[in-house]
C-alpha cells in the first residue's frame, strides 16, 4: 500500500515524497510580444536531468505555494508543487500578465497565448524532457483550457479542475441564462480578483444595495470589471475577448476534468468532457477523456474528510485517492505517453446511496428523461399547501405569488450566512408564501436521478420582465429538506437562450413581456447525482428569486444592473393539460 502523508486538520492525504525539492524563485519567461511573466521552478533533487514538467498558471500569486513544503502540517494550503516535485515532476508555478510580479496588463485575451509560449519556453530547457501538464482549479483550471486551444506541440495532458467558466454560454461561470450570480462572484471580485485590498462594508449589507453595478465602488474597492461583468448583454460582442470555448474549438490533448456536484458549474464540466470528446483533431485525444465528479464545494474534490460534509449535509465517506490518479495521469502522459489511459471515462459519487459509480458516457448509458408534472389545487404555496409531483399529468387551478425584490426568497446557503453554492435545510425557506412547493408522496423503493435537469414552465406576470427559479431537493424522511440543484430564467431572455444548448450562438436577444399573457419558458437546472431512497420524497420549489446567488430582476423591464427602482409582479405559473409545467429528470436503472 502507497504511504502517505495525512494532513491533520483532516482535509487531505498527500503521497510520501521520493525526493527533496529546492525552489528557485522569480524566473522571467518572456513571451512573444517581449512582456515578462515570472514563475517559481520547484526541482526534485536527484530525480534525474531531463524531466516531465507540471504548470500552474495562477491570477492569485505563486507566493503562497512558497510555504507549502511541509506536507503534515495543518496550515499547509498550497502543497501541490512540492507534492508534485517530491514525486520527481518539475512544478512551474506562474504569475499570469498583470498580476503580482509578472510584467504587462491583465488581459484575457492573451491567457492562451501566454500559456502557449510559456510551454514552449519549458519545452526548451536543458532540465525539460519535453513534456508538459496542466494543472489548476478555477481560474487555473480555465487556464488550461484556453491554453490547450492553441494546440501547443509539448502539452501532452491537462487537469483542469471546476473549469466550466471556459465555456461561451456561461462567462466564468459568472451569467447563468442571462442572470448574474452576485453571491460568490462578488466575493471574487472584491476579494481574489483584485490585487488592492481596502475597507470594506459588511456582506450581507452590500448584497442589498442598489443599483448591482455600483457594489464594488461601494464596499470601498479599486476599480475592476464587476461593472462591465454585470451590464455587458449575454450576445455582446465584449465576451469575445476572452477566448471562451466554443463549437469551433479544436484541442488536441488528453484531459482529465474534474468537479463536483455542489459547484456552480457542474454541468458546463460535463459539457466540457463531451466538447473534447467530440471537438478534438484526432482520434487519440478524443478517445483519452475523463472527468471525476465528487460531492463537495468548490475546488475540493480531493478532501479526504470523513463523513464529508458539504454545507449541512452529510454526504458519507468520500475519499477516492485522487492524488494517486492524478499522478497516475501525469506519469503516463508526461513520462510514457504510450496507449490509452485506463480509467473509466465517467467517475462519480452518487449523494444519498453515498457510494462511487462509473461509467463511459454522458449522460449516462440508459438514462430515462422522465417528466414530473407539477399539480395543486391552486394552493401550492409553501410547504404546507397542497402542491403534487407526479409523472402523471395533473390538471388544476392555476398557482400565484407575488414577488417583492425588496424581500426576494432567499438562496440556500444564505439562509446560514453563507455564499458557496452548498446545501441547507430548506424547512424555513419553504414556508415563504412566495415559493411553491411541489413533492411526491414518500418513495416505496430508491430512485436514482444522475444526469442534465431541465424544467418547463407556463407562467404569465403582472410585469414586463421577472425571472423563475427552480430547484430541486431531497426531503428526508425525518423532514430535512436539503436542494440538490437548481436553475433560473429570465423572462425577457425567453427567447435567447436553448436550455439544452452549450454555446453562446444559441442568443438570440431579449423581449419584454406581455403582461397577463402565457408564455413558456426552459430552465437549465445544470445537473446532480442524487439517490433518493426508500421513505424519501423528490420535492421542486418554484419561486422568483434566490438572492443573492442571483441578483435580483427588479420587474421594471429596465436595466436591472445599472437602476435601483423596483416593482411587485404577481406571477402565476400554469399546471394542467394545456399548460403542463414540469421538471424532467435524468432516471438511471
Amino acid at each position: 500500500m502507497k504511504s502517505t502523508v495525512r494532513c491533520t486538520a483532516g482535509c487531505t492525504e498527500y503521497p510520501e515524497p521520493r525526493y527533496d525539492v529546492e525552489l528557485e524563485q522569480d524566473v522571467r519567461i518572456q513571451m512573444t510580444d517581449g512582456v515578462g511573466l515570472y514563475a517559481d521552478i520547484y526541482r526534485p533533487r536527484g530525480a534525474g536531468e531531463r524531466l516531465p514538467t507540471i504548470l500552474i498558471r495562477t491570477p492569485y500569486s505563486k507566493e503562497p505555494y512558497r510555504d507549502g513544503r511541509d506536507l503534515k502540517h495543518r496550515d499547509t494550503k498550497h502543497p501541490v508543487p512540492y507534492m508534485f516535485a517530491g514525486q520527481g515532476f518539475i512544478v512551474v508555478v506562474q504569475d499570469v500578465r498583470g498580476q503580482f510580479r509578472s510584467e504587462g496588463i491583465r488581459a484575457h485575451a492573451s491567457e492562451a497565448g501566454d500559456g502557449y509560449d510559456t510551454v514552449v519556453w519549458i519545452a526548451s530547457q536543458s532540465w525539460s524532457n519535453g513534456k508538459i501538464g496542466g494543472y489548476g482549479c478555477s481560474a487555473l483550471g480555465i487556464s488550461q483550457v484556453k491554453m490547450a486551444l492553441r494546440q501547443p506541440p509539448a502539452l501532452a495532458a491537462i487537469l483542469p479542475q471546476a473549469a466550466g467558466g471556459a465555456m461561451r454560454n456561461r462567462p466564468s461561470d459568472i451569467i447563468v441564462s442571462g442572470v448574474p450570480e452576485i453571491g460568490w462572484p462578488f466575493d471574487w471580485f472584491r476579494n481574489k480578483g483584485n490585487q488592492q485590498t481596502s475597507e470594506k462594508i459588511g456582506y450581507q449589507e452590500l448584497m442589498r444595495t442598489l443599483p448591482v453595478a455600483d457594489m464594488h465602488e461601494r464596499s470601498g474597492g479599486s476599480s475592476n470589471y464587476w461593472r462591465d461583468w454585470v451590464t455587458h448583454e449575454p450576445g455582446d460582442p465584449w465576451w469575445d475577448q476572452f477566448a471562451f470555448f466554443d463549437e469551433s474549438s479544436r484541442p488536441n490533448v488528453p484531459a482529465l476534468f474534474v468537479n463536483s456536484w455542489y459547484d456552480v458549474s457542474v454541468n458546463e464540466t460535463l459539457d466540457m468532457f463531451n466538447a473534447f470528446k467530440n471537438q478534438s483533431t484526432t482520434e487519440r485525444a478524443r478517445r483519452n477523456q475523463f472527468v471525476i465528479i465528487s460531492p463537495t464545494g468548490h475546488c475540493q474534490s480531493e478532501s479526504t474528510q470523513t463523513p464529508f460534509m458539504v454545507g449541512e449535509r452529510d454526504v458519507g465517506d468520500i475519499r477516492h485517492d485522487c492524488w494517486s490518479i492524478y499522478l497516475r495521469w501525469f506519469d503516463h502522459w508526461l513520462r510514457d505517453g504510450q496507449g490509452d489511459f485506463e480509467m473509466p471515462h465517467i467517475q462519480y459519487y452518487l449523494m444519498g446511496a453515498n457510494r462511487w459509480k462509473s461509467a463511459d458516457s454522458w449522460p449516462l448509458p440508459e438514462t430515462r428523461f422522465v417528466p414530473y408534472y407539477f399539480g395543486s389545487g391552486g394552493n401550492a404555496n409553501t410547504s404546507n399547501g397542497d402542491g403534487i409531483l407526479s409523472t402523471a399529468m395533473a390538471s388544476g387551478p392555476a398557482d400565484h405569488y407575488r414577488y417583492d425584490p425588496t424581500d426576494p426568497t432567499p438562496s440556500p446557503e444564505s439562509i446560514r450566512g453563507r455564499a458557496d453554492g452548498s446545501a441547507a435545510d430548506q424547512r424555513e425557506v419553504d414556508l415563504r408564501p412566495d415559493r411553491l412547493v411541489f413533492q411526491t408522496e414518500p418513495l416505496c423503493s430508491g430512485i436514482e436521478v444522475t444526469g442534465p435537469l431541465r424544467a418547463v414552465l407556463y407562467v404569465s406576470s403582472s410585469a414586463s420582465d421577472t425571472d423563475f427559479v427552480v430547484m430541486l431537493s431531497d426531503v428526508y424522511p425525518d423532514g430535512r429538506v436539503y436542494n440538490l440543484q437548481k436553475g433560473i430564467a429570465r423572462a425577457r431572455y425567453r427567447e435567447a437562450y436553448i436550455a439544452q444548448a452549450r454555446y453562446l450562438e444559441d442568443y438570440r436577444g431579449s423581449s419584454l413581456l406581455t403582461p397577463g399573457k402565457i408564455y413558456r419558458l426552459e430552465v437549465n437546472m445544470e445537473a446532480t447525482g442524487n439517490w433518493f431512497g426508500p421513505g424519501h420524497s423528490i420535492r421542486v420549489q418554484v419561486a422568483s428569486s434566490c438572492f443573492p446567488h442571483y441578483a435580483r430582476n427588479l420587474n421594471t423591464g429596465g436595466n436591472n444592473a445599472t437602476e435601483s427602482a423596483t416593482a411587485i409582479a404577481e406571477n402565476t405559473l400554469y399546471h394542467d393539460r394545456d399548460y403542463p409545467s414540469h421538471i424532467i429528470l435524468p432516471v438511471v436503472p
